[in-house]
């Protein structure tokens, strides 16, 4: 399978009241996106908060996602956690709603060794069907999958693909240098998103993309076709901005604040997430509504 693009890492709509999922928000959530023209959808993410969500909580949202998305665009179903039955159970359940591949993150909470993280993952994609793309993020699990695991891990032939959240450039162009051209790589951390598809990277899994689907779909398809200024518009009017208006609260909540400045309630972020305060929420209000008038500027400017 090939897999490139711009792909939304989707916060997850929960009811403000009684805490379950908002199924018509995430309908309309999903259609929003796809109309946007991204090039896939990442339910289970973290900033869809799965590990405060329970498994059939994360089960139902991709489920939706992967019914209401059919076959508009690649559903990378987000399928984390710290047991390799659990996350076999979680593959499973991918499949069978239709998903298109499996995003399993690095075990977290226990540290362990290059050779465990190499079980670990050969062991899920030994056992399911779907393709597994690994999910590098040690400021929150713990653990790095060094590149040279990495290597071992894209000859197996289920194995397809890595999001890389370490926000380290150079590992992630060892990455990509040292797999197969078949072997999608993805940079998760927005704000390098056109370094990396410099070096060749395959696409951006991108947190931004919630609130602004249709101008980072157009950064990755602008680069694409060569076109550098456009690139260099979107990331100043809208990746910068956003990205250093969010860095100063925990990213699903003001993500999902956010989404709702554009126009789609998502509720609160779950505990243990804080909620905003007025501050934080001004703040990322005068970020929107600058980003919104320049996007606005440009379009009218054209």
């Amino acid at each position: 399978m090939h897999l490139s693009g711009t792909v939304v890492p989707m916060a997850a709509p929960i009811h403000r009241r009684g805490g379950d999922i908002d199924v018509p928000t995430l309908e309309d959530f999903t259609e929003s996106l796809v109309n946007a023209g991204v090039h896939g959808l990442f339910p289970g993410s973290s900033i869809g908060e799965f590990p405060s969500l329970t498994r059939e909580q994360n089960h139902q949202i991709i489920e939706i996602v992967a019914e209401t998305a059919a076959d508009d665009t690649d559903v990378l179903a987000g399928c984390c956690d710290t047991s390799v039955d659990g996350v076999i159970d979680n593959v499973r359940a991918a499949d069978a709603a239709g998903a298109d591949a499996a995003v399993v993150v690095t075990p977290y909470y226990l540290n362990t060794t290059q050779n465990g993280l190499y079980r670990f993952f050969t062991s899920v994609a030994d056992r399911t069907t779907l393709p597994v793309l690994v999910y590098n993020i040690p400021s929150l699990t713990g653990n790095h999958v060094e590149v040279e695991t990495i290597t071992k891990l894209a000859a197996h032939d289920d194995i397809v693909g890595v999001k890389d959240t370490s926000g380290d450039l150079t590992y992630h162009h060892r990455v990509i240098e040292e797999t197969p051209d078949s072997f999608a790589v993805f940079q998760g951390a927005t704000e390098l998103a056109v370094a990396s598809l410099d070096l060749g990277a395959s696409g951006i899994i991108a947190g931004p993309a919630n609130i602004f689907p249709e101008a980072l779909a157009r950064l990755y398809e602008a680069h694409q076709s060569h076109d550098h200024d456009e690139v260099r518009r979107l990331m100043n009017q809208v990746v910068v901005p956003l990205v250093t208006a969010t860095s100063d609260v925990p990213t699903a909540a003001g993500i999902k604040h956010l989404v709702g400045r554009s126009g789609l309630d998502v509720g609160e972020p779950l505990a243990p997430l804080p909620k905003l305060d007025d501050d934080e929420r001004d703040r990322l209000d005068q970020t929107y509504e600058r980003i919104v008038e320049r996007l606005e500027t440009s379009t009218a400017e054209q």
